[in-house]
């Protein structure tokens, strides 16, 4: 429910064990920069004159993902693209020790790209929570047969913390009576998806020092109480979740980091993507854990700063102009850009609108004045960023525009600017990114999980038949991408069910359409993965196309999204992927 994408005191608790020394930090970076041009003058002239190494035939080849025009070979040879074109001109160049590969009809794309992705903290809850979520259970009974089975194979007394349940999709809350008819002898602590609320049972309660006495606590946490007076299992807000977190997982060190992150790279690769950006998640002191860890990882890591971090980001922008991503010398990590957070969540009602939720005069609440958002703009380009920045009410996104164009003006030097989710962007708003060179980001599963809510419960005909405006930015000729926010909504990485939402805009829970006339077709929706994916990150230059010269950073699928029924495209599976020439799954 994008809650995730926010800062949160649960995320500052997966991720403090592992901050580092900013000392040290600083040292590092220091030395990271007297190195860079070196670095890169000695990798360019190393790749200059490579022999090719493998040739792709035999399948359809779309050297642009959003353009149905096919070649029928591709080269590649020292981690780029040699060349491209019919099988007798491209296996003219090749040599004894060429390997060809032949696709047997699979189809072959430029590697694909999530722009918007928590990677270190979904790796974190991919290892420390079991996944309670709406993909592997679609009740809330089902939810609790799994949560039975893991109190019979786990000892007594061990804590069993579960993630990603929703109460939306799943059959609603959990109340101390139902977890303590689930066991009594094992702590049990559910974290919904939403990232605000939770519910335990009353050993939790006990190991956390939570008793009937418990009052409101600092910050805003609370827990619910029935009509009795006593506590009923929930949690809400971040203080009280943390008090029973606290209790139930320990710290990771920054060898759980790295195992976690290995395994969420893994996964990512497996689903077909090359490239993974986390947005303004990523802390100055992990640049250099985290770059080091590229080197062994199947995928290519991007990531943005904080905007509370522009002092910390200064000496990362040396490396190049904005425009470009930052690539760390030695690694396959980049940065690009400064992200800040606008407002909250439609699905909990805190995103900031200019009209009240559906039978309400509740119309959410943004996260700064507006004077204060121009400041944090003016404070990313003085040191040398562009911006993006997590937007889901109009109202957000209103102020977000009206600082951009104060600070960057339109169609910036500094790079594409970045509107993250633009989830209730109005037609008017379309047309001013349009007009000032700015480009949304979308995030497809609230259409998927969500289309209904919206309609039903809470913004009515017609304001969801436009959420995720995707055919109106089509329309305008306004370059967009998807993203998964992960592990926002807690699904499974899966790059064409991105796209088939694009074409469909079915939700799951009911399968109807919210937004017919916001579909778009199968170029708009695979470029959103692709070409366009990389320009947002700052790598449009190496990435994102199949070109000689770029990064033969690679996907292929067992089935053609082109030819193949637009709902049946999420279906499609990865058969390989390939990143700098080396294939590393399949």
């Amino acid at each position: 429910m994008c809650q995730w994408c926010i800062s949160t005191v649960i995320s500052e608790h997966l991720t403090s064990g592992i901050s580092g020394d900013r000392r040290q930090f600083l040292k590092y970076s220091s030395a990271l920069l007297a190195s860079s041009a070196a670095t890169y003058t000695a990798s360019s002239l190393a790749q200059s004159n490579q022999a090719i190494e493998v040739i792709f035939r035999n399948g359809p080849i779309y050297p642009i993902a959003g353009d149905n025009k096919r070649v029928e070979a591709l080269a590649i040879g020292g981690g780029k693209i040699r060349s491209l074109g019919s099988v007798s001109d491209v296996m003219r160049t090749a040599s004894a020790s060429t390997t060809v590969v032949d696709l047997q009809g699979r189809t072959l794309v430029p590697g694909l790209i999530d722009p918007h992705n928590h990677t270190v903290l979904s790796s974190l809850f991919d290892l420390l929570l079991i996944n309670a979520g709406f993909a592997q259970y679609k009740t809330k009974a089902d939810v609790a047969a799994m949560i039975k089975s893991r109190v019979a194979s786990t000892p007594a007394g061990q804590w069993l913390v579960f993630g990603f349940y929703d109460n939306l999709l799943q059959g609603g809350d959990w109340s101390l009576t139902e977890l303590d008819a689930i066991s009594k002898t094992h702590p049990i602590y559910i974290i919904y998806v939403n990232g605000h609320v939770g519910a335990a049972n009353s050993l939790a309660f006990s190991k956390a020092g939570v008793t009937e006495s418990i009052g409101p606590l600092p910050g805003g946490g609370f827990f619910g109480r029935g009509a009795n007076g006593k506590l009923n299992g929930m949690i809400y807000n971040q203080p009280a979740l943390m008090k029973v977190l606290d209790h139930a997982i320990a710290k990771p060190t920054p060898e759980v980091l790295e195992k976690a992150v290995i395994a969420y790279a893994n996964k990512a690769a497996a689903a077909g993507f090359t490239a993974l950006h986390e947005p303004g998640t990523v802390k100055p002191e992990w640049i250099e854990g985290l770059a080091k860890l590229s080197n062994v990882l199947p995928i290519r890591l991007s990531a943005s700063f904080s905007s509370v971090d522009v002092e910390h980001s200064k000496p990362f922008a040396s490396l190049g102009p904005s425009h470009k991503a930052r690539v760390i010398p030695n690694s396959r990590f980049s940065l690009y850009g400064m992200k800040v957070w606008s407002d909250g969540s439609n699905q909990a009602e805190t995103a900031w609108q200019t009209k009240p939720y559906l039978n309400t005069n509740r119309r959410g609440t943004g996260g700064y004045k507006s004077e204060q958002m121009v400041e944090i703009c003016k404070n990313a380009k003085a040191a040398g960023w562009t911006m993006l920045a997590h937007c889901q009410g109009d109202a957000a996104i209103e102020q977000y525009l009206n600082a951009l164009e104060a600070v960057y003006g339109a169609n910036p030097s500094a790079g594409l600017i970045r509107v993250e989710h633009a989830t209730m962007a109005r037609q008017d708003q379309i047309d001013r990114m349009k007009r000032l060179g700015y480009e949304p980001s979308f995030m497809t599963d609230f259409i998927y999980l969500y289309g209904n809510a919206y309609r039903d419960q809470i913004f009515g005909n017609p304001r969801a038949n436009f959420m995720v405006p995707f055919g109106a930015a089509a329309k305008a000729k306004l370059n967009y991408t998807v993203h998964s926010d992960n592990p926002a909504a807690g699904m499974p990485l899966n790059p064409m069910r991105h796209v088939e939402i694009q074409l469909m805009r079915q939700c799951v829970v009911d399968k109807s359409i919210i937004g017919a006339d916001q579909r778009v077709d199968i170029q708009h929706a695979m470029r959103a993965i692709s070409m366009h994916a990389a320009r947002q990150i700052g790598l449009g230059e190496s990435l994102g196309t199949l070109e000689v010269g770029k990064d033969a950073d690679l996907t292929l699928l067992d089935g053609d999204p082109f030819t193949t029924s637009p709902e049946k495209v999420g279906a499609i599976k990865a058969s390989q992927t390939w990143v700098a020439g080396k294939k590393m799954f399949g």
